[in-house]
């Protein structure tokens, strides 16, 4: 995990500032605290210039540095890379390079590298398409000659990894964060985007912008009647599946861990991970062979009092961060910087986040998390009201596709903020397609049937364990957790500090100011409370006129742009937080 920069001349005689660019790049410093690496055209005038921060991994040595070229390598000659991520299935890529009879060879233990490899060979769409994993890149490609290089740029199929883009006529930029491009084109006559999941761009072929290269079928409204019973998946495929997700995951050269709430997904993943170490005698690249876990919340909040009941289960090392709330609302500026976001939701959900990926970044670079099981299988509370199968799929779909603007900001940006890397084995695009061709209606609860009576109960049906088996270090999920309600991030950290934020934000905009902001931005995602106009002053302070890129839910929520009407969610939050208490919170062996 790296943070990229990359800026390219579109015209003869436009000139790349190599300073300007390295300063650029080191806005988002935070990404990559290794390695600051900088190259640049050589002409006489400098005509690209590629800079990346970078967070080592693998290969953690000074010959994996980037930005990446091998001038000595007749196939690479003259291919220049910069990427942030992971390709988790490079080795699998190689021995198929191999396999057809391309002499390609490995100058690294680098995951990154076989991007130049596959490029080289099959072209931008197939190394896309081939590739598994989460990924932000860009190549300059001299091959041809020409006063001004060819580039291409991609990004990942789901969004978990960033890519902005800002252009006028006679340039083009890149970058992991919004922050290092922002100021970089005018403001008029410029062009500023984030670069959609699943898509490439060649400017050789500039005129047809971003190219799909993945547009998956259960996307489609008609997939799920398109789907015979014959060739759903089996509860078991799903658990193999994802158990493979997990285990590509688990690929590192550094010590790691895992996010641990005391959620469901979570510890279906810790789960998983103790599982698949035993199996594949896999220590976590520590030296007593037990997994880190590591959790946040306010003292005795429902993910404190649960992750320390899974810990137990798992037998792992475990870590908390308590924080109160006088210390959330002190850190709200910093978390706008880092987050480049002004809506609420997102924003108290982050919080949390930051406090966690502060404390785990002292022990591990790398950790595996639960992010996005609730879109796969349906585990936001509002679907409790959804009235039939097909419209709980679509908005499965919907706010599938809204993952790169939420849960993925918030879980790249707060864990990059604190040079930590965060990966999401439910969100493999092979997982994705498995779960959703799971019948949409086995994921629908059903008033009065205990076998249908809980969101995402067809997932937790999978890993239900016999209670006499649940032994402590066992890594088995005792059923009180299993069946635990979901909870948001903002809400299972505690169950009363959303209240004191928002009061404390109210105090920092007075009335006429928030009355000025909504008329200034009536027609610009207006803030609907003073909560609000302080998160959109902190946004505007460091990201001028760049609102375009702060996703704002339909009615407020994410349960707002459902078909469906649904009271669980409003936009100041989860309408009941007192059913998320479980009896772990008064278990006097866990305090």
């Amino acid at each position: 995990m790296c943070g990229i920069f990359a800026w390219i001349a579109r015209q003869q005689g436009v000139a790349v500032d190599i300073n300007r660019a390295a300063a650029c790049s080191k806005r988002q410093c935070s990404r990559g605290p290794d390695n600051s690496g900088l190259k640049h055209g050589s002409g006489d005038v400098c005509t690209w210039a590629l800079a990346h921060e970078r967070l080592s991994i693998m290969d953690p040595i000074a010959s994996a540095d980037q930005p990446m070229a091998f001038p000595e390598d007749p196939l690479l000659k003259g291919l220049t890379l910069v990427h942030n991520g992971e390709i988790y299935n490079h080795q699998e890529l190689y021995a198929q390079m191999k396999e057809e009879g391309h002499n390609v060879t490995p100058h690294t233990g680098c995951d990154s590298e076989v991007i130049l490899h596959l490029y080289a060979v099959y072209g931008l769409r197939k190394t896309c398409e081939l590739m598994r994993g989460m990924f932000g890149f860009v190549i300059v490609d001299e091959r041809e000659g020409g006063e001004l290089p060819k580039f291409v740029a991609a990004r990942d199929h789901v969004g978990i990894k960033p890519l902005y883009m800002a252009k006028d006529s006679k340039q083009m930029l890149f970058a992991s964060e919004l922050k290092c491009v922002h100021d970089m084109v005018d403001a008029e006559t410029g062009m500023k985007q984030l670069c959609p999941p699943g898509c490439f761009f060649d400017s050789t072929q500039a005129d047809q912008g971003f190219q799909r290269f993945w547009q998956p079928d259960w996307m489609s409204p008609s997939f799920n009647k398109s789907l015979s019973a014959d060739v759903r998946p089996s509860q078991s495929d799903l658990r193999a599946a994802l158990k493979e997700a997990v285990r590509k995951r688990m690929m590192s050269d550094v010590p790691y861990g895992a996010l641990l709430s005391g959620g469901v997904d979570s510890c279906i993943v810790t789960s998983l991970m103790l599982e698949i170490a035993e199996e594949h005698k896999v220590d976590y690249n520590w030296p007593d062979g037990k997994l880190r876990t590591f959790t946040v919340g306010m003292q005795g909040s429902p993910d404190i009092m649960a992750a320390r009941a899974m810990s137990r289960q798992l037998g792992s090392t475990h870590h908390e961060r308590l924080f109160t709330a006088d210390e959330a609302c002190s850190i709200v500026p910093d978390v706008i910087k880092h987050l480049e976001t002004f809506e609420p939701e997102l924003i108290r959900s982050a919080i949390p986040n930051y406090f966690l990926a502060q404390m785990t970044s002292q022990h591990v670079k790398m950790v595996i998390t639960g992010e996005g099981a609730d879109e796969l299988f349906a585990g936001y509370l509002y679907f409790r009201d959804a009235p039939d199968a097909d419209s709980l799929q679509n908005e499965t779909v919907r706010i599938f596709q809204h993952l790169q603007n939420v849960n993925l900001q918030r879980a790249d940006r707060m864990t990059m903020a604190h040079s930590l890397e965060a990966r999401v084995p439910f969100l493999d695009i092979d997982f994705a397609h498995v779960a959703f061709s799971v019948d949409p209606d086995n994921k629908r609860i059903v008033e009065g049937d205990p076998m249908r009576s809980e969101t995402k109960q067809y997932l937790r049906e999978i890993f239900a364990a016999e209670e006499s088996k649940c032994t402590h270090g066992s890594g088995l999920i005792p059923r009180p957790l299993l069946f635990r309600k979901k909870a948001m991030q903002c809400e299972g950290v505690g169950t009363n500090w959303v209240n004191t934020l928002q009061e404390y934000a109210e105090q920092q905009v007075s009335e006429e100011e928030y009355q000025n902001m909504k008329a200034k931005y009536a027609n610009d995602r207006p803030p609907h409370s003073r909560e609000e106009a302080w998160y959109r002053r902190l946004f505007e302070e460091n990201f001028p006129g760049c609102s375009q890129f702060v996703h704002v839910w339909e009615g407020g929520c994410r349960a707002g742009g459902a078909s469906w009407q649904s009271a669980a969610y409003t936009r100041h939050g989860l309408a009941d937080p007192e059913q998320l208490k479980h009896q772990y919170m008064d278990d006097e062996s866990l305090h």
